[in-house]
């Protein structure tokens, strides 16, 4: 009985060292001296073990010095290190447009544009559609821009030129009022109105637009040669003969001399000056030229004057 015990104990050794060695590669236990006494003299073949000691009792002695040592194992507080936890990745940088918040979606975020893009965008494709002689759709994206910037001037003045240009008159004097309204000082919009209005013949309703402001000079000569322009039509010849005299402070053009001519006849006072100021002037236009002509001969023939 001796000689099997001390047989089984040699098997269990040879059995857990092959198991602790070949069986797993995550723990490795020593075996601690004197807990199995196994003499070199004493080497019994396997062969012989598996003939000698029945399976059923080499299994019950291998099971119970297993579970003693892991008994060991456990009081001498050997554990493996934790495993290292797998860290969540680290948040995208934030793209403009998309990123993938799975395999097999896409989430897309809003791109704002700036007022600067939003607006050139919307000219864009209103070239576009004037391109292909959409004139309508060109229309509604100038006024989607207007609608996101009421401010947009340039936007507001291209409109109101299609609507003009298409014959829609009183769109494009509500767009230009609503202009003004909101930009009262803004010189472009009274201007292009009041010529609007000064080919329909409301010279009274020009004059009182450019009246509301007064602008430099020097930088808007358009705006008041078209307010000399209307106030001469409008019977206001004194107003006329004034900005008449500041436009040629600072240009002699002969348009401007033949008006000034125009209301001085009109008041009575002398206009040879003037006349023979806009008869010299490069400028002139035929017919103009020829009623000065025509005005100086009678002038110079029995000091009268014809009516322009």
């Amino acid at each position: 009985m001796a000689l099997r015990a001390k047989q089984a104990k040699h098997f269990v050794a040879k059995y857990l060292s092959a198991i602790l060695v070949t069986g797993t590669s995550l723990l490795l236990l020593p075996l601690a001296h004197g807990q199995i006494e196994v003499n070199a003299e004493e080497n019994v073949p396997l062969t012989d073990l598996m003939v000698n000691l029945p399976e059923a009792e080499m299994d019950a002695f291998a099971a119970d010095y297993l579970q003693q040592s892991l008994q060991q194992t456990a009081s001498q507080s050997l554990a493996l290190p934790p495993l290292p936890q797998e860290q969540p990745p680290a948040s995208p940088v934030a793209v403009s447009k998309a990123s993938h918040s799975g395999p097999s979606k896409l989430d897309f975020s809003e791109v704002v544009l700036s007022r600067a893009d939003w607006l050139t965008e919307k000219n864009r494709q209103a070239d576009a559609a004037l391109a292909n002689n959409n004139w309508p759709l060109a229309e509604l994206q100038l006024a989607q821009a207007l609608g996101e910037y009421p401010d947009a001037h340039d936007t507001r003045l291209r409109l109101a030129s299609m609507l003009y240009g298409r014959g829609a008159l009183g769109q494009t004097n509500d767009v230009l009022q609503q202009g003004i309204d909101l930009a009262p000082t803004y010189v472009a919009f009274r201007l292009t109105l009041s010529r609007i209005l000064a080919e329909q013949e409301r010279f009274v309703a020009a004059l009182y637009q450019l009246n509301q402001v007064n602008p430099n000079v020097v930088e808007h000569l358009d705006y008041y040669s078209l307010k000399a322009d209307m106030a001469r039509r409008s019977g206001q010849c004194q107003q006329a003969i004034d900005t008449y005299q500041q436009l040629l402070a600072h240009s002699r053009v002969g348009a401007w001399w033949l008006g000034l001519g125009l209301c001085q006849r009109e008041l009575g006072e002398d206009f040879s000056s003037a006349f023979y100021q806009a008869q010299a002037s490069a400028d002139l236009g035929a017919a103009s030229q020829r009623f000065v002509e025509q005005q100086l001969n009678l002038l110079g023939q029995n000091g009268q004057t014809q009516t322009y």
